[in-house]
């Protein structure tokens, strides 16, 4: 009999196959006879699905969907690993379709290597209703991670009350991806005991887990612990510590800003932007001004961090605060809002900071002249002048700012303060007049110089005197026979320091460079002027090579820039700007710049020719050079970086590198190109992927990206004295970033205990260069340039 079903199943199937129609007359009788025949008649019908066409393939499905039974259903079960994709897409078919079986059977066959995973959760997923989710639960830890993911989304929209006693038994599991899910299944659940559990999750090691929790909480809402929370904006992970940016921002609690103090203070750059993106949405005066109440008693580099942070990233709101707060009665709040607002560079903050030069605090007026004289703010020369007929502590702050952003008018108020009794006005009042002199007024101020008369051998002697001679010096009939030869050494017809730059910029950057520097050879002309004479090096930025300039008939250097620094037309601009004020810096301690061309398609800066070496030349086997000799180059340093800073210029790279010395002795600094102008607004060239700076000779200011001025110079002149000095930097051990963290932890090895035979005097020089808090460094560099001849005098 069983023979007999078996032999009409397989006709009946085969005459369906012949069958182009299956809704005729002879269709439905086989159809019919199949389903009548019933078990026997599944295989004759799976063989019939490997052979079927896509009309047919509905037909033969429609079949096993009314076959399927308990009692059959291993059979289906098996065919599911058949390697006949047509069967196996017609059997997860019919399974899905129908009723009339224990889906659950199917999730046992995820652990069969066999088995189509993604069509077995199809089936599942079409008859989830069906499903016990805790059994999937227990299977699915054995499964790959794509697919424990579809098996704990199903399990997700299964869960109930009932299931959450088992999630919970789960959560502290071993499997990431698991727990993950399981806590944003607990999501749905808002019992405070479940929230707490999925709060412990915060600390987990996995950053899924960490994800997980954090999205879950922000879906409960409820009675959270906030300070959790925040602790996730400095995590490790970087995803992490996004979402959690995110969450704490969708939330908006009030208690959020005092809890991101931590993340405000932390060695990671990421986490204290990551707080501060948080602030920028959630902050008001009132939650900054917490913030800065609790940072008060923190390490000066901690809390300089956190406020670095809020400048450098604060938005609208925290700007809004912080304004507000310069007002404010506690004098540790102004202060701190002064420090911000300096380091916004924000136009907005001007007219406050000009009202902040009347406060009662000295501190506070004294940086809002700082940071008024870093945004160029003319607008506060009536108030700065207003300042030299106030308390006598704070004149010498507004001789600096006068003498930054002021123009002739105010010499007479500036010649005034000359006369002052007290040492430090005199002082700045003389700084203030060498940046302020014109050719016109020299005469003047050098004749009004002269006439003060403070102790013979003083520092205030020496600054006056060296004022008087910088002055003399500058508009001297040498110096402007030497202006007007580099005028000459200027090429006008195609120089970049003009006031058309940005359309020479454009045009030259659409022409396809023609000049092959490596094909170079003696003698060759470069743009019908310079001829090459030789190579002499190769940097990060740039080729350099000797040529003669045939017009003037002098040797001098051409430094050609690489293509991908060129290519950069914003980058350009920002160069054509900072070389501008690098012009003017005319001194014999300084490489004399004279244009910027654009030579066949490539840009080359042209520049002073020095037969030298390097001063790292002089530093050989690590052995110290003599006390004097070092004193004496630091001094003539100093000397040509005064006159950089007069013009607004630091250099930002200072190191041995950087200083050329001849065979006589005669030292000059280079490289002021690749500098920043300060008083542009502190640009800076790192947007193009160059790092200004070398890690063994960087400021902590400059290492923790904050704004650098003149000082940062200083503590790299103040390393190069212990390099030469010593044999070698304070800092050396490590990579860069140990390197770094050095430098801004500032726990250098004292200069008298690596070197006794260094004087007491020097020693204590060099110590006052090289601290962290650049505001108890050397101000400036002619007084330091004053305390090194000092020590040349007494030896």
């Amino acid at each position: 009999m069983k023979l007999f079903r078996n032999l009409k199943a397989d006709k009946l199937a085969k005459q369906l196959l012949t069958l182009r129609e299956h809704d005729t007359e002879d269709a439905r009788k086989a159809i019919a006879g199949l389903c009548e025949i019933g078990d026997p008649a599944v295989p004759k019908v799976l063989e019939a699905l490997a052979l079927a066409d896509k009309r047919q393939l509905v037909t033969f499905v429609e079949i096993l969907a009314k076959l399927l039974n308990p009692d059959i259903l291993d059979t289906y079960l098996e065919a599911l690993a058949s390697e006949e994709s047509r069967v196996v897409a017609g059997v997860a078919w019919a399974l899905g379709s129908s009723k009339s079986y224990d889906p659950n059977r199917l999730i046992d066959l995820l652990d069969r290597a066999d088995m189509p995973k993604a069509k077995i959760f199809e089936i599942i997923a079409a008859n989830k209703d069906r499903i016990d989710p805790r059994q999937l639960l227990r299977n699915a830890y054995e499964l790959a991670p794509s697919e424990k993911e579809q098996a704990m989304k199903i399990i997700h929209e299964l869960a109930d009350e009932s299931l959450v006693p088992e999630l919970v038994t789960r959560v502290d599991g071993k499997d990431p991806v698991i727990r993950s899910h399981i806590i944003t299944t607990l999501a749905r659940f808002g019992q405070p005991d479940v929230q707490h559990i999925v709060q412990k999750q915060l600390r987990d090691k996995s950053k899924l887990v960490r994800k997980a929790a954090l999205s879950s909480l922000a879906k409960m809402g409820k009675n959270l612990d906030i300070s959790m929370l925040c602790a996730l904006v400095a995590d490790p992970d970087i995803e992490v510590q996004y979402k959690a940016v995110d969450v704490l921002v969708r939330l908006a609690h009030p208690d959020t800003p005092r809890h991101l103090i931590k993340a405000l203070q932390d060695e990671n750059e990421y986490a204290r932007r990551s707080a501060v993106e948080v602030l920028n949405e959630v902050a008001n005066t009132d939650s900054i001004k917490d913030l800065l109440n609790a940072l008060k008693d923190s390490d000066w580099w901690v809390r300089s961090r956190a406020t670095d942070a809020l400048a450098k990233i604060g938005g609208d709101k925290v700007v809004d605060a912080v304004l507000e707060l310069i007002n404010d009665d506690d004098e540790h709040i102004r202060r701190s809002a002064i420090e911000i607002l300096n380091s916004t560079n924000n136009e907005r903050a001007i007219d406050y900071l000009i009202n902040a030069t009347r406060d009662d605090d000295w501190w506070v007026r004294e940086r809002a002249v700082d940071a008024l004289a870093d945004m160029g703010a003319k607008q506060a020369v009536p108030a700065m002048r207003a300042m030299l007929n106030g308390p006598a502590k704070s004149i010498p702050a507004a001789l600096r700012g006068l003498g930054a952003i002021g123009s002739t008018d105010v010499i007479p108020d500036v010649l005034n303060a000359l006369r002052h009794n007290d040492k430090e006005i005199k002082f700045e009042a003389a700084a203030a007049l060498r940046k302020l002199a014109t050719e016109r007024y020299a005469p003047e101020i050098t004749e009004a110089l002269a006439e003060v008369n403070p102790e013979d051998g003083s520092q205030i002697a020496k600054a006056l005197t060296m004022a008087r001679h910088a002055i003399d010096e500058q508009f001297s009939a040498v110096q402007i026979a030497e202006n007007e030869r580099a005028e000459k050494m200027a090429e006008p017809q195609r120089t970049m320091l003009r006031d058309d730059s940005e359309e020479k910029i454009a045009d030259a950057a659409r022409k396809a460079p023609t000049l092959d520097l490596a094909k170079l050879s003696p003698g060759d002309m470069i743009n019908e002027r310079y001829k090459f004479i030789q190579h002499i090096g190769k940097g990060a930025f740039g080729t350099v090579i000797l040529v003669e300039d045939s017009i003037v008939e002098e040797r001098l250097v051409l430094k050609f820039l690489n293509k991908n620094i060129s290519a950069d037309e914003e980058m350009m601009q920002r160069f054509v700007h900072e070389l501008r004020y690098s012009r003017k810096i005319t001194h014999k301690n300084v490489i004399r710049i004279y244009d910027f061309l654009n030579l066949d398609g490539l840009y080359a800066i042209s520049m002073e020719y020095f037969p030298s070496h390097t001063l790292r030349g002089e530093i050989k086997d690590e052995k110290p050079l003599d006390v004097r000799r070092a004193v004496a180059i630091g001094r003539d340093v100093a000397l040509g970086m005064s006159v950089a800073h007069q013009v607004g210029i630091v250099h930002r790279d200072l190191k041995p590198a950087n200083v050329l010395i001849n065979n006589d002795g005669l030292v000059k600094v280079v490289d002021f190109g690749v500098a920043s102008a300060h008083s542009s607004g502190d640009t800076q060239l790192t947007k193009t992927g160059y790092v200004i700076g070398s890690p063994k000779y960087m400021a902590p200011e400059q290492i923790l990206g904050k704004k650098v001025d003149q000082r940062a110079d200083i503590y790299s002149l103040g390393v190069i004295l212990y390099e030469l000095l010593n044999g070698t930097p304070p800092y050396t051990k490590g990579d860069h970033m140990s390197v770094m963290y050095q430098h801004v932890q500032g726990e250098a090895v004292p200069l008298d205990q690596a070197n006794p035979d260094v004087p007491q005097a020097v020693v204590d020089i060099v110590k006052r260069t090289l601290l962290v808090d650049k505001s108890e460094r050397y101000q400036s560099m002619d007084e330091l340039r004053i305390d090194l001849e000092n020590q040349l005098d007494v030896a």
